[in-house]
């Protein structure tokens, strides 16, 4: 019979084989620990800010470096919320395939950005990513059964359409919301006056 591939390797092969593999178990362990780390965890919710844009800077700065198009001219010229897309956008994340990104200027402060993924095997890794960044599961909100996240300088809600497993994700300043829940209050007794 011929000796082929079903020979049973050498002593010293296995032996080879089995450092490597403990090598790359310990690695990937030393990696983990390292990732579960403070440093690590609280990296965009420390620097308040996404893609280099700090949460707070004016659309005039912004635009200084960044072409950002203005989604609709439907809007009032006096709604304090704009949304805006960047003309050279990265679709996305890492490894992390983006459907967009719309950056919201709240009374012309970049105040939030949205994230959209297409389909299940994105959403689950933008919702992984989120738990690495902000260092815990998600809080699930009993009204709108979105998932969400709160840091000490921002907040992920994440809304997930079970049957597509499309995602949109918002990330915003958590001072910043105070300023929208109030636009948003006034917004709302302007058009009761007009009902």
């Amino acid at each position: 019979m011929r000796s082929g591939f079903l020979k049973t390797p050498s002593v010293p092969l296995l032996l080879c084989g089995l450092f490597f593999i403990s090598h790359n178990v310990c690695s990937a362990q030393d990696i983990l620990k390292k990732k579960n780390q403070p440093q690590f965890v609280a990296m965009m919710d420390q620097s308040n800010s996404f893609r280099g844009i700090v949460f707070g800077t004016s659309i005039d700065e912004v635009q200084k470096t960044n072409d950002l198009d203005l989604v609709t001219e439907e809007t009032t010229k006096t709604d304090p919320l704009k949304l805006y897309i960047r003309a050279e956008e990265k679709k996305s994340l890492g490894n992390v395939a983006i459907q967009e990104v719309i950056y919201y200027f709240l009374e012309g402060k970049f105040y939030a950005v949205s994230i959209a993924t297409l389909d299940i095997r994105q959403t689950e890794n933008l919702r992984k990513a989120l738990e690495i960044v902000y260092g815990a599961l998600p809080q699930i909100d009993k009204e709108s059964r979105a998932a969400v996240w709160t840091g000490k300088n921002t907040t992920a809600f994440m809304r997930f359409n079970q049957i597509t497993g499309e995602a949109r994700t918002l990330i915003s300043n958590n001072d910043l919301q105070k300023n929208y829940d109030r636009t948003m209050l006034e917004s709302a007794k302007k058009a009761a006056l007009e009902l």
